[in-house]
Parts: C-alpha cells; structure tokens; sequence
C-alpha cells in the first residue's frame, strides 16, 4: 500500500474510532421551576418541561444553557449560572454509533433531581425515578441514578433526561457502556476540526519521514 493510501486510511480509522464512541453533542438547559408538581409517569416529567420551557424561552438570571465538552460530573446549572434551587432539567445527549459497535448499550446518568426523573432513549422511555436521587457522585446506589439500556443500531441516537430539583444541585455526569467495553466511559464532544488538522499533519510528516528512510537508491547509469 502506498504511503498516501495508508496515511488517509489511518486517520479516517483514527476518526472512525472517537466519532462512534465518546463523541457527541451534550446540552444541559435549567429553568426556573416551582415545586409542587405530583409526578408519577415518564410523561408527567416530559410535559412538565415543556410548559416550562413555553413559559420561559429565555432563562431568568440564575439559570441556563450549556453545552458539556465532557460530561464529567462538575457541571451543575448552579455552576455555570449561579443558582442551586428550584430547577427544572432538560439535559441532552445526541451521539453516533458505528456499524462496529452495533448491540446492546447501556447508559447512567447521575444528576440531583429532588423530585426525580426520566431517561428516554431514542424517545422510548428507558427508567423513570419518582422519589429523591441524590447522585453525589457515586453509582453504588441504584436508586439514586437513572439508568437505561438498549439495543442499538448503527447511526445517530439521542439520550433525553428530564427532571426536577428542589433544592441544592451538585454535579452531573453522563457515561456509556458500548459493546465489548470494559468500563463505563465519560460522553465528550466530537474532537474539535483543528485538532484532526493538526493529527494528519502529524501522520503525513511521519510518512514523509519514512519514504526518506526506506527509499531505495537509484543506480547510476553507467
């Protein structure tokens, strides 16, 4: 194989690889939220929010919109926009799975949601939480996360959480569990253009290093 040929087939692998795992597009959007709600169906969580947001299109000052780089359990609306109480969540997660990684997937998400939760994947509800999660960082305690697990396809999905917190939000983390994978992994964004630019610099400069290496000598013509 030439070196051009093994060049753009190591980095389209290279691509191939991140985009099917970890990378993905990860938004965390807050409104203000009143308690006193009776949430008892994934449904009642889902329509709770999307009255809040029609009543709110733009946050108030202490909450938001964010976009997670990676999903690693500091990010919180309290965080990034000032206020711990009386939020309302949406957070999102649209990610690609290669023809590779097709089969069963499993999700947890660990998120502070006073007045629990909903995990929908591809909109099919996967867990819905009615009582008090307090993730505090630890997935040792079932009832205190949601969860979900399914059977994927190749191509694009999407994970919905919708959820509810009275009081104090700590920190959020997503993670996935892909087939054949030994553990659970962070979800993080797709690798920015710049950093691929800079990989295949760095590929065609090797390549180029080895053609001088192993180029063999022309024999002069007597």
């Amino acid at each position: 194989m030439k070196f051009s040929a093994l060049l753009i087939t190591a980095a389209v692998a290279a691509f191939g690889v991140a985009a099917s795992a970890s990378a993905a597009v990860i938004t965390m959007d807050a409104r203000l939220w009143t308690p006193g709600t009776t949430f008892t169906t994934s449904a009642d969580y889902v329509t709770e929010w999307t009255n809040l947001l029609a009543a709110q299109p733009t946050p108030p000052s202490g909450y938001g919109d964010q976009t997670i780089v990676n999903w690693n359990g500091g990010q919180s609306n309290g965080a990034a926009f000032g206020s711990h109480n009386n939020i309302g969540y949406h957070d999102k997660v649209v990610f690609t799975v290669a023809p590779g990684q097709v089969g069963g997937w499993a999700f947890r998400l660990g998120i502070d949601l006073g007045y629990g939760g909903t995990l929908l994947i591809d909109g099919t509800p996967a867990q819905t939480r009615t009582t008090d999660m307090w993730w505090a960082g630890s997935y040792g305690n079932p009832s205190q996360f949601l969860a979900g697990v399914a059977n994927l396809t190749a191509g694009t999905h999407t994970l919905d959480i919708y959820g509810f917190e009275g009081c104090c939000d700590g920190g959020t983390q997503g993670q996935f569990l892909s087939p054949g994978a030994h553990g659970f992994t962070n979800f993080s964004a797709t690798p920015e253009p710049t950093s691929w630019a800079m990989m295949i610099v760095g590929l065609g400069l090797s390549g180029a290093t080895l053609r001088r290496r192993y180029a063999k000598p022309v024999a002069a013509k007597s």
